[in-house]
């Protein structure tokens, strides 16, 4: 799969490299912004402002690599998208018109990919490693405590894993049907469609939500039992200090959402690319 998407993005590698850079940019102000609102709190109380003035500055910076991104992405990931759909058409010749609907609209994950997820994991890993140091420098107890909660959330997206990935194919196959059962005019068998299609979201909406409720109640758990003991060792912080802390520890198990993410995302490139490289 990986090799796959390599090859279809090759020749833009600059500039997603350089709109990646943007986003790194972003993420890293994003993580030294809970420190510096610390500075500034404890600053005001003491009416000093220069750190007010290094926050603002940090933000405005953020806002400009971001706005940066948003303004040039567009135009690159529109171009690889009809590079996918052509590159799959001229292979399909002799495929039925509903698959080939289907799949050319299936073929907007692999965008996904490219816009929304690699973005995510660029700020999630960057967001681990940064919220770690931040707690571990401030209090290593603490740090031990969030770290314990990543076999927690691995154990969850086992267990939920393959029915959601099952459920995906379900879904994408019934998909490529769509066409083929409007051609039909035959009124019983578009109602049996859609019966057949709602069903299948009420199933798969019933599975992500049962991961997602376990996912956030752990997360919850193990910030409540991180805070506890926060609040009760006898480390002599002030209020940004605290403000800030609790920041990246709420951050760092946030970020560790990043894992079904990463499961879900990985499931339904595998089986879009898989229909892309199969014609039939």
């Amino acid at each position: 799969m990986i090799k796959w998407v390599v090859s279809v993005i090759e020749k833009y590698k600059k500039s997603l490299l350089l709109i990646y850079f943007y986003i790194f940019i972003a993420q890293i102000i994003f993580l030294i912004e809970p420190y510096v609102l610390g500075k500034s709190i404890d600053g005001l109380l003491k009416q000093e402002y220069h750190w007010v003035g290094v926050f603002l500055f940090i933000e405005l910076l953020s806002v400009f690599f971001i706005y940066k991104r948003m303004v040039f992405d567009t135009k690159i990931y529109t171009s690889i998208y009809n590079d996918i759909v052509f590159n799959y058409l001229d292979s399909s010749e002799n495929s039925n018109t509903s698959t080939k609907i289907a799949r050319t609209d299936l073929a907007h994950n692999i965008i996904d990919f490219l816009e929304h997820h690699i973005h995510y994991y660029i700020m999630s890993v960057l967001s681990i490693i940064g919220t770690l140091f931040f707690i571990f420098i401030s209090h290593p107890p603490r740090g031990f405590v969030v770290l314990l909660c990543v076999p927690f959330i691995c154990f969850i997206v086992w267990k939920f894993y393959k029915k959601i990935a099952q459920s995906t194919k379900v879904s994408h196959t019934q998909h490529e049907h769509k066409m083929s059962v409007f051609d039909s005019n035959n009124r019983e068998n578009i109602f049996s469609f859609f019966k057949r299609r709602r069903r299948l979201w009420i199933y798969g909406s019933t599975i992500q939500g049962k991961n997602w409720s376990s996912l956030n109640a752990t997360k919850s758990i193990f910030l409540i039992l991180a805070l506890v003991i926060f609040t009760n060792d006898s480390i002599d912080l002030t209020q940004g200090e605290a403000i800030a802390m609790y920041s990246y520890i709420n951050q760092f198990l946030i970020s560790l959402l990043s894992i079904p993410v990463g499961v879900d995302m990985f499931t339904r490139m595998g089986d879009v690319i898989k229909r892309l490289k199969t014609p039939i």
